[in-house]
């Protein structure tokens, strides 16, 4: 008969080992999502943005540390023009039993500027003095790595007594529905982190592009016809095109394979409807596509829930499309150490369009905010406002000016804008209080 402390002895063992599976039983296997937002002007022209500050990612969340030859530069991104945001692409790992990994990004095209966990190196591949023009593709590099990912065994109780995983209501929304899949938790221990070992459920990033994305959107002046062309040499399987106004929404699925020759389809077949019954179809069939495309069920649900308010809340017209897998492994070059048996990789491209319409009326507020009095000006803010740009009134007011060879129109459309987000920022203030 066993003594009490041999028994114990014996269950430690037990628990602290791992089980002992084939690596057909345990398969090692590694899946990823994220987003790529360019907006384009109704002739299908890319336009540089200022994708805004996160302000939608927790405190604990590494920011803004950019440099060449591995010295760190530090800089706000909301003071960065881009041709693409890059948006939480997320990597889970799956494995029944503990597993150490090496894993390896190389951004090719871009800049990094936030993460989590931290990584063992994250560092810029180009000369200092290319980080913020557009050179060639090619020669523009950023690699993150992160060093001995321990993959935790299923069975773990090490993250329950983890604070980290317990969000705060309102608090980071989107970086916290990520976590909603069963993918296994990690712990990862890098020597510049804030504390001495971090752990996740999955590794995050994000980052600024300065390349023309896979898919061109126009719109003819009479907002009539709707343009896609495939700029790459892969065939884009699945898009969906979505229309938001005044809290109405119209939702279509494009049919067919958008290729290098331009598809031309009408943009209003489908009515107006109420914003929440139109988007709970739009989610449906999105987190369908993203299943058909290799994700699980509980990743695609993950990914459409973090963007439901962006993807199918915001006002103005998108064209939402599954990026082709070869321009990901392209432009994401992802490498884990051992080999998984399986990586799925699925990102969303969305092209966010500045129609003809809207451009009308944002010169229109110009010229009434150049030329009206106190009264005048102050409706025309309240008119920009009510286009409902947000993020992308930056582009929006480019296009406006990019024709004109008046300077008094540029400056007043800079006053125009200015005014627009001081009206913003107080109204922001007063929430807050």
């Amino acid at each position: 008969m066993l003594t009490r402390l041999a028994q114990a002895l014996v269950a430690l063992v037990a628990f602290a080992a791992p089980p002992a599976v084939s690596a057909n039983d345990d398969p090692f296997v590694v899946h990823e999502w994220g987003t790529f937002t360019t907006v384009q002007g109704a002739d299908g022209e890319q336009i540089w943005w200022q994708p805004p500050a996160s302000v939608d990612l927790p405190d604990f969340v590494y920011r803004a540390a950019l440099g060449g030859d591995d010295r760190p530069v530090t800089f706000n991104p909301k003071d960065m023009s881009a041709l693409a945001r890059m948006e939480t692409p997320v990597i889970y790992f799956y494995s029944q039993r503990e597993r150490v990994a090496d894993v390896r990004v190389l951004f090719r095209g871009g800049n990094l500027t936030e993460w989590y966990p931290q990584p063992m190196r994250v560092a810029a591949q180009s000369p200092q003095s290319e980080l913020y023009t557009m050179p060639a593709r090619d020669t523009r590099q950023f690699v993150i790595e992160w060093n001995g990912v321990k993959i935790l065994a299923r069975d773990t109780r090490e993250m329950a007594l983890d604070k980290l995983i317990r969000s705060k209501p309102g608090d980071g929304d989107h970086y916290y529905i990520a976590r909603e899949t069963d993918a296994n938790f990690l712990r990862i221990a890098a020597p510049q982190a804030r504390s001495r070992v971090e752990h996740e459920r999955d590794l995050f990033y994000r980052g600024l592009g300065y390349f023309q994305a896979p898919l061109a959107v126009g719109m003819d002046a009479d907002e009539q016809a709707l343009s896609l062309n495939a700029r790459e040499a892969e065939r884009i399987d699945s898009a969906f095109l979505v229309s938001i106004r005044r809290g109405m929404m119209r939702y279509q699925r494009i049919a067919g394979a958008i290729a290098n020759a331009a598809a031309v389809i009408d943009p209003n077949t489908q009515p107006f409807g109420a914003l929440e019954d139109v988007r709970k179809v739009a989610m449906q069939d999105m987190a369908r596509a993203l299943v058909a495309a290799g994700l699980y069920e509980k990743e695609a649900r993950a990914m459409v829930n973090t963007w439901q308010d962006q993807w199918f809340a915001e006002e103005g017209t998108r064209v939402l499309y599954l990026l082709p897998r070869p321009w990901t492994d392209r432009t994401l070059q992802l490498q884990v150490t051992p080999q998984p048996d399986q990586i799925v990789r699925v990102m969303v491209g969305r092209a966010e369009l500045i129609t003809p319409s809207v451009e009308r009326d944002l010169r229109q507020q110009v010229l009434t905010y150049s030329t009206g009095d106190a009264k005048a000006k102050a409706r025309a803010v309240d008119n920009v406002r009510a286009l409902g740009l947000g993020r992308f009134l930056y582009a929006a007011s480019t296009r406006v000016v990019r024709d004109r060879k008046d300077k008094a129109f540029a400056l007043a459309t800079d006053a125009l804008m200015r005014a627009v987000n001081a009206r913003e920022q107080e109204d922001a203030r007063s929430a807050r209080n």
